[in-house]
């Protein structure tokens, strides 16, 4: 009998406890469908997930808009600032160091896509920036393990963590969508451009970046939109500048490389300009040295010979 009534008690504490876990597991999904910008609505019991139509208005409404001044920690644990970016063009990207698939993919790709832009744009003319979103997780220890274990190595490029309370302002601000689920995040895949004054220039969606679709917004910026430096002087950035127009896509190669047809087009249209100014300039030179010689007398010198009065 104690024996029956002890496997009764035993039965329904077992009950109790997978209750007790399926109320946890309830609470806790509908607590993380509400954690995180641009969730879609779902139904009872659905996993968390991205609306994309809604992630893709929130990434193109950020633009245009200027980045607020967010403070984050580097790889090093040093207080860095966006505002410390502001003067070159910034390329950004938002990961999570827990992520084993999408998040490394995504940042090797960008990492080679840098690299073919590097080559032909100047290493110097831009800066790329990853930011660990999973805070307090993705601190300055595990941001510094994820760059060495994928070899990202460039001298313009961070890994930043910010403050706990700045993430949802922070991917709101750059018009980021992430939802928490289960198994991790699930977010958006991109990159977003912003000018050398801090403003959101545009978003480069998807899964593969490669340097064509990031190439094209740069250039703009380097080109039309990009101040000179302090220190170049005017010289020197008409040649940057020129050295960039002559940049051109190759499909082939996945990189940037010099478009010798249009540079050959500027070296003759250069040297005509130049021949035509030595040709008129001598020319001006030959007329002016020809009246010279061939002057007349001058009128009061005639009057004088004639006699007649001045």
């Amino acid at each position: 009998m104690g024996t029956a009534h002890d496997t009764a008690l035993g039965c329904c504490t077992r009950w109790r406890a997978l209750l007790c876990a399926g109320l946890l597991f309830w609470f806790a999904g509908s607590a993380l469908a509400v954690t995180g910008v641009g969730a879609a609505l779902r139904a009872p019991g659905e996993l968390p997930a991205i609306d994309e139509a809604r992630a893709i208005g929130l990434a193109e409404g950020a633009v245009g808009r200027m980045v607020p001044n967010f403070e984050f920690r580097d790889r090093n644990g040093k207080l860095v600032r966006l505002s410390d970016y502001r003067g070159k063009p910034l390329l950004v990207s938002f990961i999570y160091t827990g992520c084993f698939e999408v998040c490394p993919a995504q940042t090797r790709n960008l990492y080679e896509a840098v690299q073919g832009l590097d080559r032909m744009l100047g290493e110097n003319q831009f800066n790329v920036i990853s930011i660990g979103f999973n805070q307090p997780f993705d601190d300055p220890q595990a941001m510094r393990a994820f760059a060495s274990q994928h070899r990202i190595r460039h001298r313009n490029w961070e890994f930043l963590s910010p403050r706990l309370d700045d993430v949802e302002a922070l991917t709101r601000a750059f018009g980021f969508s992430w939802v928490m689920t289960p198994a991790g995040f699930d977010h958006v895949l991109g990159v977003t451009v912003v000018s050398a004054e801090g403003r959101i220039h545009s978003q480069v969606l998807g899964d593969v970046v490669r340097a064509e679709r990031l190439g094209t917004p740069l250039r703009r910026l380097l080109l039309y939109e990009q101040p000179p430096a302090v220190s170049t002087s005017a010289i020197n950035h008409l040649v940057e500048r020129v050295r960039i127009l002559c940049t051109v896509y190759d499909a082939r190669t996945g990189e940037y490389r010099y478009d010798w047809k249009l540079i050959l087009q500027l070296v003759s249209g250069l040297l005509f300009f130049l021949t035509m100014f030595i040709w008129l300039f001598g020319e001006w030179r030959r007329q002016r040295r020809q009246r010279r010689q061939t002057g007349l007398p001058c009128p009061a010198t005639a009057h004088a010979v004639s006699g007649k009065e001045v």
